[in-house]
């Protein structure tokens, strides 16, 4: 079934190319897939800042000399794992 109208999307995201095929992301409803990938989901997060943004909303109260991993790299290694974990 398609629209009466087309419509434009509001973001399109390209993706790096994987095994010479391009990858965008346009949330058109267009052809999907369920199988996106952890890479695709990771890829997403740093173009869209999501756990960036989310991790800039905490104070890290850490002594930094024994810090390994700043508050977005866990935020961002917890949120991909409870995506793949559903």
């Amino acid at each position: 079934m398609s629209p009466s109208h087309p419509r434009t999307p509001r973001q399109v995201i390209n993706f790096s190319k994987q095994k010479g095929k391009e990858i965008i992301a346009n949330f058109d409803g267009g052809l999907i897939t369920s199988d996106a990938g952890i890479v695709w989901i990771a890829e997403l997060d740093k173009k869209l800042g999501i756990t960036e943004k989310f991790g800039n909303c905490f104070q890290d109260h850490r002594h930094q000399s024994y810090v390994d991993h700043s508050v977005h790299e866990l935020l961002a290694q917890k949120a991909l794992w409870n995506y793949f974990r559903l």
